[in-house]
């Protein structure tokens, strides 16, 4: 087993043998073979071994789950590290300098769990973590990004066409209007009536200006976008439906220790998705 410093410009990701962390274990390969860069396959222990791995009359599962990948994956750098202590603390260590970590998600409601990994992973990770959720499905083609206009949507949604990007996917783009109300509308001096339309023409024009530069950066992804009506997480939720990836952001921790805040919205998604979710630490 490997030992040492965090993962540099990789992907890391939980492994502990349960369909769940079999299906992370697959989907973290294809997001570093998309990427071309390393993957770590991590296993955490809350006890040391018996006996050292060298001295076990059989393989290692986890050296097993790597060779496995090695053989699904040619060319693909591996590495595998067995190390004691809680998980969400190892994973998010290991994962500090990463460009994404992978997690598996262990039942429909297994995210509230107080002792849930995912959860708790999730809340001291300072790379985006992508928890796998959802049924088993064929390529949809889709990547749909939830961006709030008031928040900094760079990070968000240079990640989002990066993954669109390496998937020949296109990008969805979806905002709330109603949650954009209040920061993109001014005051009119017309019937009241008037106020939500030109709120949501507003809320059209701040998206487009965000967006803005994107599909120049990106040339091969098409790109569309939608204002949401009613409820988001309803909406963002449906949309997983037709969507291989959901990318939402998540605030930095504001008492200074590394970590970020998982939102409400997020946390249904976490609950209900239909597709692995993405969350992108900002500030």
């Amino acid at each position: 087993m490997e030992s040492g410093a965090a993962m540099e410009s990789g992907v890391v990701v939980g492994y502990d043998q349960r369909p769940a962390g079999e299906r992370a274990l697959a989907e973290a390969a294809a997001e570093a073979d998309r990427r071309e860069v390393p993957l770590m396959v991590i296993h955490a222990l809350h006890h040391a071994p018996a006996a050292p791995p060298e001295t076990s009359a059989t393989q290692d599962p986890v050296d097993q789950a790597a060779d496995q990948l090695r053989a699904d994956h040619p060319g693909l750098a591996i590495l595998t590290r067995e190390l004691e202590g809680p998980t969400p603390t190892i994973l998010a260590e290991q994962s500090s300098d990463a460009d994404l970590l992978v997690l598996g998600h262990h039942g429909r409601d297994g995210f509230l769990r107080p002792g849930s990994v995912a959860r708790h992973t999730v809340a001291r990770a300072t790379c985006p973590a992508l928890v796998v959720r959802g049924s088993e499905h064929r390529t949809r083609g889709t990547v749909v990004a939830a961006v709030d206009i008031g928040d900094s949507a760079a990070e968000l949604l240079d990640f989002a066409y990066a993954e669109a990007a390496a998937r020949g996917a296109r990008l969805k783009a979806v905002s709330a209007p109603g949650t954009l109300w209040p920061r993109v509308y001014t005051g009119d001096a017309g019937p009241l009536g008037r106020a939500p339309t030109q709120a949501a023409e507003r809320a059209e024009e701040a998206l487009e200006q965000v967006l803005q530069p994107w599909p120049d950066q990106y040339p091969d992804v098409v790109t569309d976008h939608e204002l949401i009506e009613g409820s988001p997480t309803a909406f963002l939720t449906g949309a997983t439906t037709y969507a291989d990836l959901i990318v939402v952001g998540a605030h930095r921790r504001a008492d200074g220790r590394p970590g970020m805040r998982v939102g409400p919205v997020a946390q249904t998604l976490l609950l209900h998705a239909d597709c692995p979710v993405a969350l992108v630490p900002h500030d």
